[in-house]
């Protein structure tokens, strides 16, 4: 399993190209996308930094989530991710943004209907708003992660048409 480089490159060329901005906002990934990102040819034209809120309190604190959305969705839920994605487009002015939480893994936690291999990501820009849940069945936490990210793209991709 492998991020999908091909993809990656396009998108970071035509943003680049188009004089786009893109920020991110990741709590169940805690930096993977924006590593990736980070490391496209490109990126310096146009990634504008990221946000980490792997832990609720800095979803509430830095964010401006309302601990009552978190408390009544989970923290890995639909509701969170645009939340997150309204926070960071507040901290991080862009033209692009994306959002991503979910449950990589099994653990003890059970304090929201998500399960393993749930994802919720959130790409806005363009005029555009797309958001998707995945139900990802990846063998550990890492193929969870590439999986979102190729995920990502295609979503990325649907902003630039078909040959995104």
């Amino acid at each position: 399993m492998r991020i999908d480089e091909k993809k990656l490159n396009k998108l970071g060329e035509k943003i680049s190209a188009a004089g786009l901005k893109m920020s991110i906002v990741e709590s169940m990934t805690a930096g993977f996308f924006s590593t990736i990102w980070s490391l496209q040819t490109e990126s310096g034209d146009y990634f504008k930094g990221s946000i980490i809120c792997f832990d609720e309190s800095v979803k509430a604190g830095l964010l401006k989530i309302p601990k009552e959305l978190i408390t009544e969705f989970s923290a890995e839920s639909m509701e969170v991710t645009v939340a997150m994605l309204k926070g960071v487009s507040n901290l991080i002015p862009a033209d692009i943004y994306m959002s991503i939480t979910g449950k990589a893994y099994d653990d003890d936690k059970k304090d929201g209907p998500s399960e393993p291999g749930d994802v919720y990501i959130v790409v806005s820009g363009l005029g555009k708003v797309v958001s998707r849940k995945f139900k990802f069945q990846g063998k550990n936490a890492a193929e969870v992660f590439i999986l979102s990210f190729n995920a990502s793209l295609d979503m990325l991709s649907n902003f630039f048409g078909k040959e995104g």
